[in-house]
């Protein structure tokens, strides 16, 4: 039964973080995707670095942003590439059927 609740839990978080990038998209207050992109191992790593003994509370709360931040980074490169934005990719060709 526990393992039910985790897998609904990781798949609850996803979609979370996948909702709230389409709703900052819509608002036009997304980020550029390389700080959030980057900002998803500062915010573990510096923290980690300057108080070892960091109370789990606290460190829980900042690995679910980090997570929440990987999110966004994903889901807008998604974004970017389902709209043939992202440069350095040609988009393919479509084939016509005869």
């Amino acid at each position: 039964m526990l393992k039910y609740l985790l897998i609904i839990g990781i798949i609850g978080f996803v979609v979370a973080g996948m909702l709230l990038t389409h709703y900052l998209e819509k608002k036009n207050w997304l980020p550029n995707r390389w700080i959030t992109g980057s900002l998803v191992f500062l915010i573990i790593l510096i923290p980690s670095i300057l108080f070892p003994n960091l109370p789990m509370f606290f460190k829980q709360i900042l690995y679910v942003s980090s997570g929440v931040l990987a999110i966004i980074f994903f889901e807008t490169t998604r974004l970017l590439l389902e709209r043939g934005q992202y440069r350095g990719i040609v988009p393919a060709e479509k084939k016509d059927s005869k």
